[in-house]
Protein backbone atom coordinates (compact mmCIF):
# COMPACT_ATOMS: atom_id res chain seq x y z
CA UNK A 1 0.00 0.00 0.00
CA UNK A 2 1.29 3.44 -0.96
CA UNK A 3 1.83 5.94 1.89
CA UNK A 4 1.73 9.74 2.16
CA UNK A 5 3.15 11.38 5.28
CA UNK A 6 1.71 14.86 5.76
CA UNK A 7 2.76 15.28 9.39
CA UNK A 8 3.89 18.84 10.06
CA UNK A 9 1.73 20.24 7.23
CA UNK A 10 -1.50 22.18 7.56
CA UNK A 11 -4.62 22.72 5.47
CA UNK A 12 -4.79 22.65 2.49
CA UNK A 13 -1.43 20.92 1.91
CA UNK A 14 -2.39 17.46 3.28
CA UNK A 15 -5.37 17.23 0.90
CA UNK A 16 -3.27 18.47 -2.00
CA UNK A 17 -0.65 15.77 -1.42
CA UNK A 18 -3.31 13.07 -0.97
CA UNK A 19 -5.09 14.13 -4.16
CA UNK A 20 -1.86 14.17 -6.17
CA UNK A 21 -0.89 10.70 -4.97
CA UNK A 22 -4.33 9.17 -5.52
CA UNK A 23 -4.42 10.43 -9.09
CA UNK A 24 -1.42 8.20 -9.76
CA UNK A 25 -3.20 5.09 -8.43
CA UNK A 26 -5.77 2.99 -10.29
CA UNK A 27 -9.36 2.84 -9.00
CA UNK A 28 -9.69 0.38 -6.13
CA UNK A 29 -6.11 0.82 -4.85
CA UNK A 30 -5.62 1.99 -1.27
CA UNK A 31 -3.51 4.80 0.16
CA UNK A 32 -2.40 5.21 3.77
CA UNK A 33 -2.14 8.83 4.94
CA UNK A 34 -0.46 10.04 8.13
CA UNK A 35 -1.35 13.52 9.41
CA UNK A 36 -1.17 15.58 12.57
CA UNK A 37 -3.23 18.61 11.52
CA UNK A 38 -6.23 18.79 13.89
CA UNK A 39 -8.54 19.73 10.97
CA UNK A 40 -7.47 16.67 8.96
CA UNK A 41 -10.26 14.34 10.11
CA UNK A 42 -13.07 16.64 8.97
CA UNK A 43 -11.16 17.70 5.84
CA UNK A 44 -10.47 14.13 4.67
CA UNK A 45 -14.06 13.01 5.33
CA UNK A 46 -15.53 15.87 3.29
CA UNK A 47 -12.89 15.64 0.56
CA UNK A 48 -13.34 11.86 0.17
CA UNK A 49 -17.05 12.32 -0.37
CA UNK A 50 -16.60 15.27 -2.75
CA UNK A 51 -13.95 13.57 -4.84
CA UNK A 52 -15.57 10.14 -5.18
CA UNK A 53 -12.95 8.38 -3.07
CA UNK A 54 -13.76 6.21 -0.06
CA UNK A 55 -12.44 6.76 3.46
CA UNK A 56 -12.14 3.17 4.68
CA UNK A 57 -10.50 3.73 8.04
CA UNK A 58 -9.55 6.61 10.30
CA UNK A 59 -7.74 6.24 13.61
CA UNK A 60 -5.42 8.08 15.94
CA UNK A 61 -2.20 6.42 16.98
CA UNK A 62 1.00 7.69 18.61
CA UNK A 63 -0.23 11.30 18.53
CA UNK A 64 -1.11 11.46 14.83
CA UNK A 65 -3.91 10.34 12.51
CA UNK A 66 -3.85 7.44 10.07
CA UNK A 67 -6.38 7.29 7.26
CA UNK A 68 -6.86 4.53 4.68
CA UNK A 69 -8.46 5.79 1.47
CA UNK A 70 -9.60 3.74 -1.51
CA UNK A 71 -9.22 5.37 -4.91
CA UNK A 72 -12.65 5.87 -6.41
CA UNK A 73 -13.87 6.59 -9.92
CA UNK A 74 -14.65 10.28 -9.39
CA UNK A 75 -17.53 12.18 -7.81
CA UNK A 76 -21.01 11.11 -8.85
CA UNK A 77 -23.14 12.83 -6.18
CA UNK A 78 -25.27 11.17 -3.56
CA UNK A 79 -28.47 13.22 -3.72
CA UNK A 80 -30.41 13.88 -6.92
CA UNK A 81 -29.77 17.64 -6.64
CA UNK A 82 -26.00 17.00 -6.27
CA UNK A 83 -26.03 14.81 -9.37
CA UNK A 84 -28.02 17.40 -11.34
CA UNK A 85 -25.66 20.25 -10.35
CA UNK A 86 -22.64 18.12 -11.16
CA UNK A 87 -23.97 17.16 -14.59
CA UNK A 88 -24.99 20.77 -15.34
CA UNK A 89 -21.51 22.02 -14.44
CA UNK A 90 -19.92 19.33 -16.63
CA UNK A 91 -22.14 20.23 -19.58
CA UNK A 92 -21.32 23.94 -19.16
CA UNK A 93 -17.56 23.31 -18.93
CA UNK A 94 -17.57 21.04 -21.99
CA UNK A 95 -19.59 23.56 -24.01
CA UNK A 96 -17.00 26.22 -23.20
CA UNK A 97 -14.19 23.84 -24.21
CA UNK A 98 -15.85 22.87 -27.50
CA UNK A 99 -16.61 26.52 -28.30
CA UNK A 100 -12.94 27.39 -27.79
CA UNK A 101 -11.92 24.43 -29.98
CA UNK A 102 -14.31 25.34 -32.82
CA UNK A 103 -14.11 29.13 -32.86
CA UNK A 104 -10.65 30.60 -33.33
CA UNK A 105 -10.46 32.19 -29.86
CA UNK A 106 -7.18 32.67 -28.11
CA UNK A 107 -6.65 29.37 -26.28
CA UNK A 108 -5.43 29.08 -22.68
CA UNK A 109 -1.83 27.93 -22.29
CA UNK A 110 -1.74 27.21 -18.52
CA UNK A 111 -4.08 25.32 -16.19
CA UNK A 112 -4.63 25.26 -12.43
CA UNK A 113 -6.04 22.03 -10.98
CA UNK A 114 -7.89 21.47 -7.69
CA UNK A 115 -8.25 18.59 -5.24
CA UNK A 116 -11.98 18.32 -6.04
CA UNK A 117 -14.68 19.81 -8.24
CA UNK A 118 -16.29 21.51 -5.25
CA UNK A 119 -12.99 23.13 -4.28
CA UNK A 120 -12.67 24.53 -7.82
CA UNK A 121 -16.22 25.90 -7.64
CA UNK A 122 -15.51 27.39 -4.20
CA UNK A 123 -12.29 29.01 -5.52
CA UNK A 124 -14.19 30.39 -8.54
CA UNK A 125 -16.78 32.02 -6.26
CA UNK A 126 -14.01 33.51 -4.11
CA UNK A 127 -12.14 34.93 -7.11
CA UNK A 128 -15.35 36.47 -8.49
CA UNK A 129 -15.96 38.16 -5.13
CA UNK A 130 -12.43 39.59 -5.41
CA UNK A 131 -13.15 40.78 -8.99
CA UNK A 132 -10.48 38.47 -10.40
CA UNK A 133 -11.50 37.17 -13.82
CA UNK A 134 -8.26 36.49 -15.68
CA UNK A 135 -9.13 32.82 -16.25
CA UNK A 136 -11.66 30.57 -17.94
CA UNK A 137 -13.25 27.50 -16.34
CA UNK A 138 -12.77 24.29 -18.30
CA UNK A 139 -13.10 20.53 -17.78
CA UNK A 140 -9.93 18.83 -16.61
CA UNK A 141 -8.14 17.21 -19.57
CA UNK A 142 -8.19 13.40 -19.52
CA UNK A 143 -4.39 13.44 -19.81
CA UNK A 144 -4.21 15.08 -16.37
CA UNK A 145 -7.05 13.22 -14.65
CA UNK A 146 -9.28 10.56 -16.25
CA UNK A 147 -12.41 11.51 -14.28
CA UNK A 148 -14.51 14.66 -14.22
CA UNK A 149 -12.94 17.78 -12.81
CA UNK A 150 -12.58 21.53 -13.17
CA UNK A 151 -9.51 23.56 -14.10
CA UNK A 152 -8.88 27.26 -14.56
CA UNK A 153 -7.27 28.16 -17.88
CA UNK A 154 -4.90 31.12 -18.25
CA UNK A 155 -3.32 32.81 -21.24
CA UNK A 156 -0.28 34.07 -19.30
CA UNK A 157 2.05 32.07 -17.09
CA UNK A 158 2.50 34.86 -14.56
CA UNK A 159 -1.28 35.18 -14.07
CA UNK A 160 -1.60 31.41 -13.55
CA UNK A 161 1.11 31.37 -10.87
CA UNK A 162 -0.13 34.60 -9.27
CA UNK A 163 -3.65 33.14 -8.97
CA UNK A 164 -2.31 29.77 -7.77
CA UNK A 165 -0.32 31.43 -4.99
CA UNK A 166 -3.20 33.76 -4.09
CA UNK A 167 -5.61 30.85 -3.74
CA UNK A 168 -3.08 28.81 -1.77
CA UNK A 169 -2.46 31.75 0.59
CA UNK A 170 -6.22 32.02 1.16
CA UNK A 171 -6.48 28.31 2.08
CA UNK A 172 -7.95 26.95 -1.17
CA UNK A 173 -6.84 23.43 -2.07
CA UNK A 174 -5.18 24.15 -5.39
CA UNK A 175 -3.20 21.23 -6.67
CA UNK A 176 -0.84 22.09 -9.53
CA UNK A 177 -0.12 24.37 -12.48
CA UNK A 178 0.23 22.73 -15.91
CA UNK A 179 1.34 24.05 -19.26
CA UNK A 180 -0.52 23.09 -22.43
CA UNK A 181 1.96 21.98 -25.10
CA UNK A 182 0.53 20.35 -28.24
CA UNK A 183 -1.69 17.90 -26.37
CA UNK A 184 0.81 17.32 -23.56
CA UNK A 185 0.46 18.80 -20.09
CA UNK A 186 3.80 19.15 -18.29
CA UNK A 187 3.41 19.98 -14.60
CA UNK A 188 5.09 23.25 -13.60
CA UNK A 189 4.65 23.01 -9.81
Amino acid sequence: METVDTRGLFCPLPLTLVSRKLKDLPAGEKLMVMADDKAFKKDIEVWSSESGNKLLEFKEENGYYVAIIERGKGFKGEKLIDKAKFIALGVKLHLIKHTIDIIPFKKPKYLITFVSVSEGVRADNFLHQQNIDSYIKLPVPKEIYPHCGIVFGFYKKDKAFETFEYLKKNKYAVEDVYEIKKGAYPKLT
